[in-house]
C-alpha cells in the first residue's frame, strides 16, 4: 500500500504543480524554491535569523545566504528586534507580501482545479486524514521537545 502511496505522491505533484500567470512568472524569475519557501516561512511572521536557521533546518550561515540574496532582490527586510537591540529580525518586504499573495492565489487555483475530480465526500475524507496526520506531527514534535528539555 506504501509503494502505491509514494507512486501517487510524484503524480499528483505533477498534477499540483501550479502554472504561473505570465506577470507572476516574470516577477518570479529571480526568485529559487529555496527563496520561496523562506518566503513563505515569513510569511507568518518575522523572524531571528535563527529562529528562520531552525525553522528551514539548514545552519545559520546558510539562511543568512539566502536572506542576503532576498534582500538583495527587495523581497525581505532586516528590522531591529524592539526587544533587544543586538538582534535583528528578518520580514517581508511590502513587495514580496504582494507577490505571496499572487503565489498563492495561484496555487489555490492549481488546487482547486485538481480537486475537482472528487466529490465533496471524499475532499471531507481527505481533509480529515490530513488534519489526522498534521495532529500526529504536532504530537511528535510536542514529545520530541519535552524530551529534549
Amino acid at each position: 500500500m506504501f509503494d502505491r502511496l509514494f507512486e501517487l505522491k510524484d503524480v499528483l505533484a505533477r498534477q499540483f504543480r501550479m502554472p504561473l500567470p505570465p506577470d507572476l512568472r516574470t516577477e518570479m524569475q529571480s526568485v529559487t524554491l529555496h527563496q520561496l519557501e523562506v518566503l513563505g516561512v515569513l510569511k507568518r511572521g518575522s523572524l531571528r535569523m535563527s529562529d528562520l536557521a531552525r525553522e528551514l533546518d539548514v545552519t545559520e550561515p546558510a539562511a543568512t545566504a539566502i536572506a542576503d540574496r532576498l534582500v538583495g532582490h527587495g523581497l525581505v527586510e532586516r528590522q531591529d528586534d524592539p526587544n533587544d537591540r543586538r538582534t535583528v529580525r528578518l520580514a517581508l518586504s511590502p513587495r514580496a507580501v504582494e507577490l505571496m499573495e499572487h503565489v498563492e492565489k495561484a496555487r489555490r487555483a492549481a488546487m482547486t482545479k485538481a480537486f475537482d475530480a472528487i466529490s465533496d465526500d471524499q475532499l471531507r475524507a481527505l481533509v480529515d486524514v490530513f488534519e489526522t496526520l498534521a495532529n500526529a506531527s504536532d504530537e511528535r514534535d510536542h514529545a520530541r521537545k519535552e524530551g529534549a528539555a
